[in-house]
């Protein structure tokens, strides 16, 4: 077997720390087949010409590297990537400790060779492989979880086999399409309000937690933050979709690129309801055909506000610019005053944060996500401020559309979205009352519930209908009542993630179910 005993045990190890999937009879028959003894020269270099190309694609096949049509995808983008961050992947893949990894075992091996028959353990280990249980993330058919009942830890059973996990997901699927927002016309003699939603691209909760930074920076002047909140995507597109779809419950990722059916385009809906559309955005959307996926798909049919004349903060990962967001948006409430329409909907994109942009400070530039996310947040403090001194009244709602993925996974690296896990698709959404009755300070109402894009509109819905800037108001209790809950489920090309009990569930493309338990628990 030679070297390829190294190939062998090699992805063993990965096997056995969760770093590699093993597919027993794929890795038994190319075994079998380097086994064989060549009977001369020429056989041998015909058997490795053979065998050379079946274990690099046994091996992508055994990854947790996307499908191949997306990793071709990815490999197309990477010509328009800058050499900056090129640069910086390639660092995130070679890491210190897998060169260091790779050559322990390179050293371990050539010591082991000379002493061990190493196919022998190839074998044994795939043998054990197959004999172990069929799927090692799914030990068992049933794990128990914890429920509350009546103010105490109940104990519940939760079917983890791939059929029960393919109901629980088509019955979800079957729930949302019974949810529907509807949005009732402003009445006319209320005081009028605009609504802006600022759609912030690589932000989520574990993103904060990773960078150990308190959420009050960034929260602490709303009035109310829903912390369990799921975006349903790690990627910009359709995330950007499903808010602007979010009338409607949920969709299968694969829907989402059909038309929209009536009555689910948000902007359609808040139009309808007295209030004039507006788009801007702090880049040109070319990348990943975000801006088709905003007018087409969601429904922003208006047009784009010009950003040319804001000042550039960050030059983004494909070398185009990044302009300031208080510069964009401080220039469209300028003109937005100078109208006649009463009530505005602002849709606002901004990839300040996304993985890769360089802040441009003068003679040098800086990536680091923490920078950025500081001059983010003080841009928002900035142009809440300003809200405020104009007197308009204005509901703000601050919605990320995935995380940043900046701890990584054993499956992904770090920045990697591919699997749609919760600490990528749980992200904040906070919403504060511009000029309207203010809680007492420290009374911000959090949410815990299990939410998604219908809450969020049932909450604009509500507003519209009583409108909350009339007389003192007794705060925002009544219009986070009885939202419409919705199961954590995210999709990112066609690997989907969901919840299951205390349990996070993975289904590949290919419709196989494993289990991210000890990836994901930092999300919960």
């Amino acid at each position: 077997m030679g070297l390829w005993s190294a190939y062998f045990l090699g992805k063993l190890a990965l096997y056995g720390l969760g770093r590699l999937d093993f597919s027993p009879w794929l890795n038994l028959a190319l075994a079998v087949f380097t086994a064989l003894p060549p009977r001369n020269v020429q056989q041998r270099f015909a058997k490795n010409l053979i065998a050379l190309p079946l274990g690099i694609v046994l091996l992508y096949h055994d990854s947790f590297l996307p499908p191949l049509p997306r990793a071709l995808e990815a490999l197309r983008n990477l010509s328009t990537f800058s050499a900056a961050y090129l640069a910086e992947l390639a660092g995130r893949v070679l890491s210190g400790q897998l060169v260091a990894s790779v050559a322990a075992t390179a050293l371990l091996y050539g010591l082991a060779r000379r002493k061990l028959r190493l196919s022998t353990f190839v074998f044994a280990g795939i043998l054990a492989v197959l004999l172990a249980p069929t799927a090692r993330h799914l030990a068992v058919a049933t794990v128990p979880r914890a429920a509350a009942a009546t103010g105490a830890a109940a104990r519940a059973e939760v079917d983890l086999t791939p059929p029960a996990l393919d109901q629980q997901l088509a019955e979800f699927y079957a729930q949302q399409k019974q949810l529907h927002v509807r949005f009732n016309r402003a009445a006319a003699d209320e005081p009028a309000f605009d609504i802006v939603l600022l759609h912030v691209c690589s932000l989520s909760w574990d993103d904060l937690r990773t960078l150990q930074v308190s959420p009050a920076g960034l929260f602490g002047s709303f009035d109310l933050l829903l912390t369990n909140f799921g975006s349903g995507a790690s990627y910009s597109g359709p995330a950007a979709i499903r808010l602007l779809r979010g009338a409607c419950g949920e969709t299968p990722e694969a829907r989402l690129y059909d038309p929209a059916e009536a009555g689910c385009l948000v902007v359609d809906g808040l139009q309808n309801a007295g209030f004039a559309p507006q788009w801007a955005m702090n880049h040109d959307g070319h990348f990943g055909n975000f801006f088709a996926d905003v007018r087409d798909r969601g429904g922003v049919t208006v047009p784009l506000e010009d950003n040319s004349g804001a000042s550039v903060a960050e030059t983004a990962f494909d070398g185009t610019p990044v302009y300031s967001d208080y510069s964009v948006l401080s220039r469209w409430w300028a003109k937005r005053q100078s109208e006649p329409a009463p009530r505005v909907v602002l849709y606002y994109n901004s990839i300040s944060l996304h993985d890769g942009n360089r802040l441009v400070t003068g003679a040098h530039s800086d990536s680091s996500y923490g920078a950025r996310l500081t001059n983010f947040s003080r841009d928002v403090g900035r142009f809440l401020e300003l809200l405020r001194a104009s007197g308009r009244r204005v509901v703000v709602v601050l919605i990320a559309e995935h995380g940043a993925a900046l701890g990584g996974d054993r499956r992904q690296i770090q920045g990697l979205r591919e699997i749609p896990t919760a600490a990528i698709a749980r992200v904040p959404v906070a919403i504060t009352l511009i000029n309207g009755a203010r809680p007492a300070p420290g009374t911000q109402l959090k949410i815990d519930d299990h939410l998604s894009y219908p809450a969020l509109n049932e909450i604009l819905a509500r507003f519209i209908s009583h409108n909350p800037f009339l007389g003192e108001g007794a705060g925002l209790g009544d219009y986070v009542a009885t939202l419409p809950r919705t199961a954590f489920v995210a999709e990112n090309a066609g690997t989907t993630v969901i919840e299951a009990g205390t349990h996070y569930m993975m289904r590949a493309p290919d419709g196989s179910w494993s289990s991210l338990d000890g990836i994901d628990d930092r999300a919960m």
